[in-house]
């Protein structure tokens, strides 16, 4: 039996400390935090149960009145629930310490006592029945809580509907896993229809049970599709799943990988058609995303963008993307999207900038792009009525291994930066979030002076090369990530499909008076 999900366990110090999940790295290093912040997340990450709880114990001893110690004990007991052998202890370890919970903790606490059941070592030898009726019956406790004011004692009053949205319609996953690990498949899926009816979000986990129920019902073919859409977000072995069903449905694996590649390049919505504003000025909005190919919660973003990408023309819409090491270090980064990093202030994934405004801070997983890609839109659709600071021309042309680009403007705004961008179209490697193609790859960034003759190039091999010291010094730099190396870099340009975003954005406001875009001839 597979777990729910996977993320649970740390899902829990982001609750209790307060996080977005694509903070937790970037937090380790924020002077506010106390020190026993940075052994916290690094204890979380160790998958040893027993070294895990060792650490932790180690940690609640030396710093006995820290802020953190729900999260500690919670921890400690997450850890302790690993290691029991039998479904008794786990129960009589949950039984104290859900006895004990408060506010959020009512709601949450029952929610992640579940998945430690469903994903424990020794699922497979507890009592099926037993399993199922306890399962049930956390349910209840999350249901009965969940109307309670006192539940949501610390949460502000904005966030308290989607606090309990998450756990109570939540809730009907680990339902239906226990419904089929005991055999009882039209409950399962039952189980799963009131999760989507009750707007749950169809994600890895979802996709991941329904082809379990499917294949445990005889329904091949729909279980394939299941577990390919949950190999989509490389959710656990569903690669495998969907590969084996493949297999048996069509007598041999050939065709698989080609099969699987074109589920990743699928969007999970249908963008809405562009409508062109009335009496358009001229104005193209820059839409900057900093992301991350080990950054689960960027996929929502990444996939949000690619809607953007896929229905806006580009002398409307101009499109960056800059990979960060957050949390974990990106092959596809350099110089340039560390420049831009620096110059916004990022210091978490994924994080938008439209036209040099507001950040967008947040994304989500894969059946959350829509609700991203609605609200990029919102913000990117008023903004291509106004009145452009600026007239923008530019075309590129490629010899070789150089870009020679061509600009001009029709007035020179004081206080202002002229900046060009290279961008490659799309590139291929799959990080730990599952993504396998990044769109709009931003190479290198050259500011160029308005009063020099208007012309730039970009030489190819040398911006490779750039790219290649850049993540050589990280290697030997970063204090984060100890004796790390790069099993890929990914500082190759495809000279294929490159275009070059000229843009004109104010030094001080950050704001962007004007974009084009050419493509590469």
């Amino acid at each position: 039996m597979k777990s729910m999900t996977r993320c649970l366990v740390p899902m829990a110090l982001v609750l209790i400390l307060g996080l977005g999940a694509s903070n937790l790295a970037v937090a380790q290093e924020r002077q506010s935090r106390p020190p026993e912040y940075r052994e916290l997340v690094v204890a979380s990450q160790i998958k040893d149960a027993a070294a895990r709880l060792k650490e932790f114990e180690r940690i609640k001893a030396a710093y006995p009145v820290s802020q953190y110690m729900t999260a500690i004990e919670r921890f400690i007991m997450n850890a302790k629930v690993e290691l029991a052998e039998t479904l008794d202890a786990v129960l009589n370890l949950q039984k104290d310490f859900l006895a004990k919970a408060q506010g959020p903790g009512r709601v949450q606490d029952p929610f992640m006592a579940a998945d430690q059941i469903l994903s424990h070592p020794r699922v497979k030898t507890f009592d099926k029945a037993k399993v199922l009726a306890v399962i049930l019956s956390y349910r209840d406790e999350v249901l009965k809580a969940a109307e309670d004011p006192a539940s949501f004692q610390g949460i502000p009053a904005a966030q308290q509907p989607a606090f309990k949205s998450y756990f109570v319609t939540g809730f009907w996953l680990p339902v239906a896993q226990a419904y089929l690990n005991a055999g009882e498949t039209a409950q399962a899926l039952s189980a799963l229809d009131d999760y989507k009816k009750n707007g749950g979000n169809p994600d890895g986990t979802y996709f991941y049970t329904l082809g379990g129920v499917y294949e445990r019902a005889g329904r091949d073919r729909e279980a394939y599709g299941a577990f390919l859409s949950a190999a989509a977000e490389n959710y656990e072995d569903s690669a495998d799943r969907a590969k084996a069903l493949y297999t048996k449905i069509n007598g041999k694996p050939d065709g698989f990988e080609a099969a699987l590649e074109a589920e990743l390049k699928v969007l999970p919505y249908h963008p809405e058609p562009f409508k062109a504003p009335a009496g358009w000025k001229g104005k193209a909005v820059l839409a900057e995303l900093f992301t991350g190919s080990e950054c689960p919660p960027c996929v929502g973003a990444d996939l949000g963008f690619d809607g953007l990408i896929e229905t806006y023309p580009i002398k409307y819409l101009a499109v960056l993307e800059y990979h960060l090491p957050i949390p974990r270090p990106d092959p596809m980064m350099n110089a340039a999207t560390k420049a831009r990093q620096e110059y916004y202030g990022i210091n978490s994934t994924p994080t938008v900038v439209i036209d040099g405004g507001e950040k967008l801070i947040g994304g989500g997983n894969r059946g959350m792009a829509e609700g991203k890609y609605k609200g990029y839109k919102a913000e990117i659709d008023p903004k291509l009525a106004a009145e452009p600071g600026v007239a923008l021309k530019a075309k590129a042309v490629r010899s070789g291994d150089v870009v020679t680009v061509d600009y001009d403007f029709s007035k020179v705004v004081p206080g202002a930066e002229y900046d060009i961008a290279l961008v490659q179209g799309e590139e291929a490697y799959r990080g730990s979030n599952g993504l396998m193609f990044h769109k709009h790859v931003v190479r290198d960034l050259v500011v160029v002076d308005p009063a020099a003759a208007k012309k730039a190039s970009f030489n190819l091999a040398a911006s490779e090369q750039a790219g290649d010291r850049y993540l050589t010094d990280f290697e030997n730099t970063n204090t984060r990530f100890h004796e790390f190396r790069f099993a890929e870099r990914h500082n190759k340009i495809d000279r294929s499909n490159l275009e070059i975003v000229f843009f004109v954005q104010d030094k001080e406001t950050k704001k962007v008076f004007n974009a084009v875009v050419a493509v590469v001839k």
